[in-house]
């Protein structure tokens, strides 16, 4: 990056430095000498020399930069050189093992990549392949390679309704049994979600779903304008679609809403997507109450 090496620089610096203080030691020895002790030149030259001679002696101790040494280095700015902070193959007296690297967390997913070649392989960044086996929980994908073309586009499939049962397409039609048991039932999963769709939704949609802009909004960012209006996702539309849609779309967003896979957890999810239908339901349009 630089075409002197920083060290040489400063180490050829420092010997000038040194030599204008020999000259400077020289001068005023014989001064001294000629004319004595006299003057306030003198006594300039004097008070200069002395600080070229205490810079000489830090020198001296200190060392010039780039030095090797098997001593252990001063350290008069620590600027975070010593946290407080475990280190690979460290120790720690809060576990019982003792061990300070501990294992993943239960169900933890591997997503990000690594940059370094491990005992289990090597991949360079996000892949499918690192996921749980278990796609319907973790995408909400019942069959990917149900699609169908429209207008010379590929898009999933929708589900569809035989003989009073819905027929799975691209995305799962209900929130997967892993989701409802890992909540502990729907009751809890129900109250969480309402606190999840509070939390990350109501903003746009309102606590009721139903968006909208200006006066009619139920929403801050609707009622102040801060973006286009948002959709009323407990409308005829949304009601139509399955819940691995839903889940795909929180997840990953569409038009001007930002997905939310980052930082809402695939639980999380799933509870907003179940109690999205509730709000749906409290609306009782005809149709969704027949097929449930």
């Amino acid at each position: 990056m630089y075409s002197v090496d920083t060290n040489v620089f400063m180490n050829w610096v420092i010997g000038l430095i040194l030599g204008t203080g020999v000259l400077l030691v020289v001068a005023t020895l014989f001064l001294s000498s000629v004319r004595g002790k006299r003057g306030r030149g003198f006594s300039y030259l004097s008070m200069l020399t002395a600080l070229f001679v205490c810079f000489g002696l830090v020198v001296a101790a200190l060392g010039f930069r780039g030095q090797a040494s098997g001593s252990r280095p001063w350290h008069f700015f620590l600027d975070m050189k010593y946290q407080p902070r475990y280190s690979a193959q460290g120790e720690s007296k809060l576990f019982a093992d003792g061990r300070a690297m501990r294992l993943p967390v239960e169900n933890t997913i591997p997503f990000d990549g690594t940059d370094y070649f491990a005992d289990a392989g090597y991949h360079p960044g996000p892949t499918a392949d690192f996921l749980k086996a278990d796609q319907r929980y973790y995408l909400g994908i019942a069959n990917p390679t149900a699609k169908e073309t429209k207008d010379g586009v590929s898009v999933p499939k929708p589900p569809e309704w035989k003989a009073g049962q819905i027929t799975e397409g691209y995305f799962v039609a209900r929130v997967p049994d892993a989701a409802v048991s890992t909540a502990g039932g729907w009751g809890p999963m129900l109250q969480h979600g309402r606190q999840q769709f509070n939390v990350h939704c109501a903003a746009c949609h309102g606590t009721s779903g139903k968006g909208g802009a200006g006066t009619d909004a139920y929403g801050i960012v609707g009622a102040y304008g801060l973006s286009v209006a948002p959709a009323d996702v407990t409308g005829a539309t949304y009601q139509s679609l399955p819940d691995g849609q839903l889940f795909h779309t929180i997840t990953n967003g569409k038009g001007s809403m930002p997905g939310y896979g980052h930082q809402v957890k695939v639980q999380d999810r799933w509870a907003i997507v179940a109690y999205l239908r509730v709000l749906q339901y409290a609306r009782a349009p005809v149709g969704m109450v027949d097929k449930k």
